[in-house]
């Protein structure tokens, strides 16, 4: 168990003892972040507000018994995409994609009603569950795929193919542009992309839990798990360094095009609060509204005598 993860296990824990200083701390640390992402998407600061506000409010509603298996941050991402996609539903159906944003559909693919691609609920409940439970599989055995790849594309300094990766599987984009943007001969991409398929299905033909993975390992799948688990995505130290321009060549290369040409909603809005966190004044505010609305929720800690 790393660091940080133990870090954010300790932390958990705490606020589930009812510790106001680390729940303070949590929101402190991820609002800003939260609430840049959700500004892009909203017609209104209120709005996005709101919906970081209930962020907080559902977190904290489930964490006596959370369970988190990813990051802190991935969670926290995970709910607040849950609670833009519940509004876009019921109010901003035909002014915001946040579909489009969210599972990664192109312009031209959109049907008119931006909700037409989400699941009808028609089949019976046994057939949900079960197919839901087959998919959080696939996904958990995608996740363990991709993450010693994009590790060993890191470690090696291999960024000319990370950046393959990214606009292939995470964006979707055909190989023939994929090599217009990066400046390669498509054989040079199409090269690539099938040495990282490879090795992702390797991994998946060593899980003996799952033996028709390979079948349904549809690259619209391989993208949603790379959003939600952004395996390739600098730490926020890296956003920071990037900043402060002090990353080796290479590094400062691959985080430039991570923001800008990849153009990772996520780190864009994590690198934008790092760059306006002066404006302290204004998160105080907003984290003193957070906090009041949820402290109620807190796990009270037990009287002596009572």
């Amino acid at each position: 168990m790393g660091d940080t993860q133990l870090r954010e296990n300790s932390t958990l824990d705490a606020i589930r003892r009812g510790d106001m200083a680390a729940w303070t701390q949590l929101v402190e640390e991820y609002q800003g972040r939260l609430l840049r992402f959700a500004a892009a998407r909203v017609p209104q600061l209120a709005d996005a507000e709101d919906i970081v506000q209930d962020t907080f409010t559902s977190f904290i509603k489930a964490v006596g018994s959370l369970r988190i298996e990813t990051s802190l941050e991935t969670y926290l991402f995970a709910i607040l995409r849950n609670e833009m996609v519940n509004r876009l539903r019921t109010r901003w159906a035909k002014n915001v994609c946040l579909i489009q944003d969210v599972y990664h559909t192109s312009t031209e693919d959109m049907a008119a009603d931006p909700l037409a691609r989400l699941p009808a609920p028609e089949a019976s409940v046994s057939w949900c569950v079960s197919h839901r439970e087959q998919q959080q599989r696939q996904r958990q055995i995608l996740t363990e795929a991709l993450q010693p790849l994009i590790r060993a594309l890191q470690n090696g300094r291999k960024f000319r193919d990370l950046k393959i990766c990214e606009l292939a599987f995470y964006c979707q984009l055909p190989s023939q542009e994929v090599a217009k943007l990066l400046r390669l001969k498509e054989t040079q991409v199409r090269i690539v992309k099938h040495r990282c398929l490879k090795r992702i299905h390797e991994h998946i033909a060593r899980s003996d839990s799952l033996q028709d993975l390979s079948i349904s390992c549809s690259e619209d799948l391989l993208t949603e798990v790379w959003e939600v688990q952004r395996p390739s995505c600098p730490k926020r130290s890296t956003l920071g360094a990037f900043l402060l321009e002090s990353l080796p060549p290479e590094w400062f290369d691959y985080v430039d095009f991570h923001l800008t040409t990849m153009g990772c909603h996520f780190c864009r809005a994590s690198f934008k609060d790092l760059r306006e966190q002066q404006n302290s004044e204004q998160n105080m505010q907003f984290q003193q509204r957070i906090l009041t609305s949820t402290v109620g929720f807190l796990t009270r800690p037990a009287i002596d005598g009572a």
